[in-house]
């Protein structure tokens, strides 16, 4: 009985020993292929290109806007 429970427990940390080993690998690989594929490289940019900046309204606000703001102050 002693000897069939030690032979269990041999296989099963076996087993787990074996799953693990095997992840890293298969991780490792997938690491190596994305470090080293052409696809997932760096592209280099000349220049960097400018955001354009929106235009700054000038001037005051408009009627409707005013009596949004105005209902809004009295109700608070």
């Amino acid at each position: 009985m002693l000897l069939q429970l030690m032979a269990l427990w041999g296989i099963v940390i076996a087993a787990i020993i074996w799953f693990v080993r095997d992840e890293r690998r298969l991780g490792a690989e997938a690491a190596s292929h994305y470090a080293h594929a052409p696809k997932y490289g760096h592209v280099a940019v000349d220049e960097p290109v400018a955001v354009p900046v929106p235009a700054q309204r000038v001037g005051e606000l408009t009627e409707p806007q005013r009596k949004f703001l105005k209902a809004f102050a009295e109700t608070n």
